[in-house]
C-alpha cells in the first residue's frame, strides 16, 4: 500500500480526531495561529503540510553574518588571543552584494563588558591605509575575516560581548558573549 493510500485512509480518523480533540477544549483556551482550520491540522499531524518558519531577516542587500570565537572555553592563563572568524553569506540567488570601503580595514572588533564599556579595539593594534576599496560578494557565496584579539584587558569570570562590525555598514553588526575562565 502506497503513502497516498494510507493518507487517504487515516485522514477521516484524524478529522474526527481533531473535531473531538478541539471540541473538549472548554477551559476558554486559546487556538493557536498555525494551524488554523480542521483541514491544516490534520495535513500538519500527517506531516503533509509543514508550518512555515519565520526567515531569518536580511542586513544589507540579502547578506547575513556568522561569528565563530575560538577557542570556546577561553582560558586567561593559556590564552593569550582569541581568534576571531566573521563570515558573510550572500544569500541572494540573483544579485551580488558590493560593499564600499573608504580605507583598507574591511572589519572592526570590539570586546565590551557588562556594562557597555569598551575594553579592548582590535583596529588601535592594526595598520591600515587610506585606500578606498570595494568588495563583491556573489550569489550564494561567502567571504570570510580572520582576526586575533588580544585577551590581556579580560578578568575571569566575568562575561565580555564579542561585536564584530563592517565600517560604514552599521546594519552588518554580529556579537557573541564570552565567558574567560582563569
Amino acid at each position: 500500500m502506497n503513502l497516498r493510500a494510507v493518507a487517504a485512509l487515516a485522514i477521516p480518523f484524524f478529522v474526527t480526531f481533531s473535531a473531538l480533540a478541539s471540541s473538549d477544549k472548554g477551559d476558554g483556551a486559546q487556538p493557536s495561529s498555525t494551524p488554523t482550520t480542521l483541514l491544516d491540522e490534520t495535513l500538519h499531524i500527517l506531516h503533509l503540510k509543514h508550518t512555515p518558519k519565520p526567515k531569518a531577516q536580511p542586513l544589507h542587500h540579502g547578506l547575513e553574518l556568522a561569528l565563530d570565537v575560538s577557542p570556546d572555553q577561553i582560558r586567561l592563563s593559556t590564552d593569550h588571543e582569541i581568534k576571531v572568524t566573521v563570515t558573510v553569506y550572500n544569500r541572494s540567488q540573483k544579485n551580488a552584494a558590493h560593499l564600499d570601503f573608504p580605507t583598507s580595514q574591511r572589519i572592526e572588533i570590539l570586546v565590551k563588558d557588562t556594562s557597555g564599556k569598551v575594553v579592548n579595539t582590535w583596529s588601535q593594534d592594526q595598520l591600515f591605509t587610506g585606500d578606498p576599496a570595494s568588495v563583491t560578494i556573489n550569489p550564494g557565496e561567502r567571504l570570510v575575516y580572520n582576526a586575533n584579539v588580544a585577551t590581556r584587558e579580560m578578568t575571569p569570570g566575568h562575561p565580555y560581548v564579542v561585536e564584530v562590525s563592517f565600517p560604514s555598514y552599521p546594519e552588518l553588526t554580529v556579537s557573541r558573549q564570552v565567558n574567560p575562565a582563569k
